[in-house]
């Protein structure tokens, strides 16, 4: 994918915060600006930049600390895994939804200027518009997800101030938009302004978006309990699933690890992906690990540190031994060996008088790692490990098998246990033999989950969809009241850019009440 520019020709004095300094379009010389295909795709190429902001940036979330398997979060992260208030709000800046709202205002301004385009076809017109659709879709769903109440974007032309509306209408919204993006062909089908085929995964196809309203109805499943919702998501992740809307299949264990999340970014498993790489991110300027994925946190021997022992002293993030073999009973599962680094084996250390048994787990399922060449960064001789090489996988097949056996569960499917076992027996287990009833099946759907997908981000989600939140996560989420979850507790607090010029605006209740 070529490198994404952002077009300051399309943000005048744009705050998607306040809905007032949006410019008319007499200010804004866009006038004669598309005048072919490419012209449209670079705007596109810019709501790919809002995209890749939102979905892989640089510096790990609140709710990625929260919801980190770990046994110590380090002196940065515990106090975010224990729902300490006061440091939330430190955060204000990265609980910001000022990038969702460019890319809805750009999917927004190609749609209500569609009239000015010249020399492209209605067929590429329409593509161009559902590429965005999808983007926008998306980002809705992580409003909702992430604050629950949100803005409805008005019009790109609308400089009148906005209140937040209800989930369901924010939920809404991505639905609409998902719909409108169903026109867009299988991923092998997708072709550039060139007329060249795309390979990234980042462009949305019809499995994309069939993914995408599996996760939407299966949220609304979760928050409204409703069978409605269930039968939706399944019915969307069986479109996928079962080939009808792009050919996916699973991978071996092996090549899961050193493939599709490796630098060779084998695409045969995955349906989504946000691009990384030098060219488009900057590697030479970049000074510290970006953390893309929550499971980069707990990169450190043999990548970022040379001396397991200082993993075990040192109060930075970590597992435990134990930890890992609790939530990977069974040794005869692959994912001990992919997923971790030499697990629970003795190191030689040069100079030291006998190996070194470790008392925590090393992640080794990031493997191709970028150290700097930037001199003023690697200060000299000294390394600094600044990336791992490979995409961002936000959406494969196995999620969205388990995805699905969790929507046949609540459903009372008896294939269900088909879709876990398909994991399963992908990870070198037998098949699941315990309890089938509904409560004991999600919960193992669950922890399925928790190992097949460690570390890549869907964790927190999956506590809350499946209100496991007292039972799993730590400090002030095991008391949390009904009333305060109602008011908003397992929502992000609104920024402070958000109230700026907006008297309309208001605070998650929760938050309001822990302010500082």
């Amino acid at each position: 994918m070529k490198k994404i520019f952002i077009f300051i020709l399309f943000f005048p004095l744009f705050s998607c915060n306040d809905w007032i300094d949006v410019n008319s379009e007499e200010s804004v010389t866009f006038r004669n600006y598309f005048n072919s295909e490419q012209d449209v795709e670079d705007i596109f190429t810019t709501i790919l930049g809002c995209e890749k902001a939102v979905i892989a940036p640089t510096m790990m979330g609140f709710f990625d600390w929260s919801a980190l398997h770990c046994s110590n979060a380090g002196t940065f992260g515990e106090a975010y895994r224990k729902l300490e208030p006061a440091a939330i709000w430190d955060m204000d800046k990265r609980t910001s939804w000022n990038t969702h709202y460019k890319a809805i205002y750009l999917t927004n301004f190609l749609h209500e200027n569609q009239f000015r385009f010249k020399n492209i076809s209605q067929e590429r017109i329409d593509f161009w518009l559902a590429q965005a659709d999808f983007v926008k879709a998306l980002m809705y769903f992580r409003l909702a997800q992430d604050w629950g109440e949100a803005v409805v974007a008005p019009s790109t032309e609308d400089a009148s101030q906005q209140a937040k509306s209800p989930i369901n209408t924010i939920l809404t919204e991505a639905i609409q938009a998902a719909e409108a993006a169903l026109i867009l062909p299988t991923f092998d089908k997708l072709t550039n302004a060139q007329g060249n085929n795309i390979n990234s995964r980042q462009y949305a196809s019809l499995g994309t978006v069939h993914t995408l309203l599996a996760n939407i109805y299966a949220w609304m499943g979760g928050l409204y309990d409703k069978e409605e919702y269930w039968k939706k998501a399944e019915a969307s992740a069986s479109l996928v699933i079962e080939g009808k809307v792009g050919f996916y299949d699973l991978v071996s264990m092996k090549d899961l690890v050193e493939k599709t999340f490796g630098k060779s970014r084998d695409l045969t498993e995955v349906i989504f992906s946000i691009e990384k790489n030098e060219q488009d991110d900057n590697w030479y300027a970049t000074s510290s690990l970006e953390m893309y994925y929550p499971g980069f946190a707990l990169i450190n021997y043999p990548y970022s540190e040379t001396d397991p022992r200082k993993v075990d002293k040192d109060d930075i993030p970590r597992i435990l031994l134990d930890s890992v073999y609790a939530l990977y009973p069974d040794k005869t599962d692959l994912r001990r060996k992919e997923y971790w680094w030499n697990l629970g084996q003795a190191i030689t250390i040069e100079g030291a008088s006998a190996p070194y048994t470790p008392n925590h787990a090393f992640i080794n399922k990031w493997r191709d790692k970028v150290y700097s060449v930037n001199p003023e960064i690697t200060e000299g001789s000294k390394s600094k490990l600044i990336a791992m090489e490979g995409n961002c996988i936000y959406w494969r097949l196995a999620d969205l098998i388990l995805l699905r056996a969790e929507c046949r569960a609540h459903l009372g499917m008896p294939e269900a246990a088909s879709d876990l076992n398909r994991i399963r027996e992908r990870a070198g287990l037998d098949t699941y033999r315990g309890f089938t009833d509904k409560k004991n099946l999600l919960r193992e759907i669950f922890r399925e989950r928790e190992r097949e997908l460690f570390g890549e981000g869907h964790r927190y989600y999956d506590i809350v969809r499946n209100k496991y939140f007292r039972d799993i996560l730590i400090g002030n989420y095991k008391t949390l009241t009904d009333d305060e979850v109602k008011k908003g507790a397992l929502y992000l607090p609104v920024s402070s850019d958000a109230f700026l010029n907006n008297p309309l605006m208001t605070q998650n209740i929760y938050w309001l009440w822990h302010q500082n």
